[in-house]
């Protein structure tokens, strides 16, 4: 099963000339959840975002949660079909978008039953 993920170039995410200086690029796409991002799925998620050195947002409604804080993830309430913006700065962008993908279509570990 292929999987496209459309790359958003009209989203106004607040992003300050610090975090830009910080970690460069900015990638947004659109997604629908395949699981639930419950507690280990956003801690998977930061770590994620920790060892590639980017900023991790996800933006359901509006709600906006951040890698730099993991009970913001959670207070987004990802269940699955549930539409949401990635939003990755960094120069990493591309590996943390490639894992995190993968934790948000269901298919880690940490997303088992």
């Amino acid at each position: 099963m292929k999987k496209t993920f459309k790359k958003v170039e009209n989203i106004n995410i607040d992003v300050s000339s610090k975090e830009l200086e910080k970690y460069g690029a900015v990638v947004s796409f659109i997604m629908v959840a395949k699981g639930i991002l419950a507690l280990r799925e956003c801690a998977h998620i930061v770590k994620i975002a920790e060892e590639t050195g980017c900023l991790v947002r996800l933006i359901s409604g509006k709600k906006v949660g951040s890698s730099n804080s993991i009970l913001s993830l959670i207070n987004l309430e990802i269940t699955p079909g549930k539409s949401l913006v990635l939003s990755i700065h960094g120069a990493r962008n591309q590996e943390a978008f490639g894992k995190i993908s993968k934790v948000i279509a269901g298919e880690t570990d940490s997303n088992e039953k």
